[in-house]
């Protein structure tokens, strides 16, 4: 063999090689990673052990990408495995995003932690198999009936009466082709989550969290500042607590005041957006205004922190693996007894943080549906939002859902999120779990809670 030249069979794999690379490179020089350098070392790790032609096992991969030691236990700690679930999601949005016009795209092989090169999946047109045959005009039996279509759905379905011809039926198609592809609030809105709310005729209810705040008057009667306490939620909780300390009688004022998160207001576009895809009534109020009654009459939406749930959090962990801390910046597996706790309340400047987003939704006690949008903080909480109304992300939360893809989706999920400057930047699922309607409402709401 001359020097410099290889067989054809060798040129092809290190020409796979450098693509595989070359591919690598893109998605991190594209920022799909994230900002968490975790999922650059374990793409990076994963890319060079297929090269070598070997699949890491999960003990390798803790060793070396993550910096644990010899007696990590898979079993009982399942980091890789959420790490590797978030990296191929992550793969998959870049491909469908920015990568989406590459000819070979890099997949992480699902239930094992192997890296590959193959080229896209691309739908075919459905096509007469033969071109079709001249129009004669003859005389012929009436063609048998065409099947029952099913009933179109959306404002911009055709509703086809009959179809007596081949060229009828079509043109349908090719109108149906020609169409406009769905927006993203429309995709979304079709997943089974948000199906369960918009696919009848009740009303939908948007619960966001809020909080009371009191004003506290110097010497002359002015209010000096304004004062947030966990203790006292409410005008009525004020007055007993200055009934049962005297001496705060004209230090602490009622102001009738609430006030929201700014995390709120983005994450409020962000589900009004799906819930307009749809012509029912949607009314927003305050958890401060909330009659429990409409617990009973409407879908409820939540969006709020975790600590503003108030009258709904009994509801909400009743059936939960989660129990939340004393502060309501921690959360607690209690199955595992791992911990949960945001760095949020006090982020430090030009630094990530760490924050969770949490998801719930479960049958209301009336054939109705709750969907929980919360979080520790403003970047949890947006993320849960986001999560609910993006395409990409809404298609992964389906995949990862714990209960089966039931037809009434009864479920929990919380997310970690790297937030900065009070913004959520990157995210992994971190917890899921199946919720119980019996242990949610266990008949008490249904006989007038």
């Amino acid at each position: 063999m001359q020097p410099g030249h290889f067989p054809p069979r060798t040129r092809r794999m290190q020409e796979e090689r450098d693509l595989i690379r070359e591919q690598a490179q893109k998605i991190a020089r594209s920022g799909a990673l994230g900002r968490s350098r975790s999922y650059a070392r374990l793409l990076e790790f994963l890319v060079e052990s297929s090269i070598g032609g070997r699949t890491p096992k999960e003990l390798e991969i803790a060793m070396e990408v993550f910096g644990k030691s010899a007696d990590f236990d898979p079993s009982q700690d399942s980091m890789v495995r959420v790490y590797a679930h978030n990296l191929r999601q992550k793969l998959e949005h870049y491909y469908a995003t920015e990568g989406r016009s590459e000819a070979k795209q890099l997949t992480l092989a699902r239930g094992e932690y192997r890296i590959s090169l193959t080229a896209p999946e691309i739908e075919e047109a459905v096509a007469p198999a033969a071109p079709p045959a001249p129009v004669v005009a003859v005389a012929m039996p009436a063609p048998p009936p065409l099947p029952p279509r099913p009933e179109p759905r959306g404002r911009l379905a055709l509703a086809a009466v009959s179809l007596l011809a081949l060229g009828v039926l079509v043109g349908v198609a090719l109108d149906a082709a020609r169409a406009p592809a769905p927006t993203a609030a429309q995709t979304v809105a079709a997943s089974p989550v948000w199906k369960s709310l918009l696919d009848d005729d009740m009303p939908i209810l948007v619960v966001v969290g809020d909080y009371y705040i009191f004003g506290e008057v110097d010497e002359q009667g002015d209010v000096e500042r304004l004062v947030r306490d966990f203790a006292v939620n409410s005008s009525k909780e004020l007055d007993e607590l200055m009934m049962y300390d005297p001496q705060l009688v004209g230090r602490y004022m009622d102001l009738d005041l609430t006030y929201l998160p700014r995390g709120s207001a983005f994450a409020l576009l962000d589900v009004l957006r799906v819930l307009y895809t749809s012509s029912k009534p949607v009314h927003v109020v305050s958890m401060s205004e909330l009659n429990m009654a409409d617990l009973k009459t409407s879908h409820v939406v939540y969006l709020g922190f975790i600590s503003a749930l108030d009258k709904l959090e009994d509801f909400v962990f009743a059936s939960s693996s989660l129990a939340v801390g004393y502060t309501y910046d921690e959360l607690r597996d209690v199955n595992t007894g791992e911990m949960y706790t945001s760095e949020a309340g006090m982020p430090e400047v030009q630094r990530n943080y760490r924050d969770y987003g949490f998801i719930s939704t479960f049958p209301g006690p009336a054939g109705n549906q709750f969907v929980i949008i919360s979080g520790t903080r403003d970047a949890g909480m947006m993320q849960a939002a986001h999560a609910l109304s993006d395409p990409m992300f809404i298609k992964n939360l389906e995949h990862s859902r714990p209960d089966g893809g039931a037809a009434v989706p009864s479920f929990e999920m919380l997310y970690e999120v790297t937030g900065y400057a009070r913004t959520n930047l990157d995210a992994m699922l971190v917890h899921t779990a199946k919720l119980d309607y019996q242990q949610i409402w266990g008949g008490n709401f249904l006989h007038g809670y």
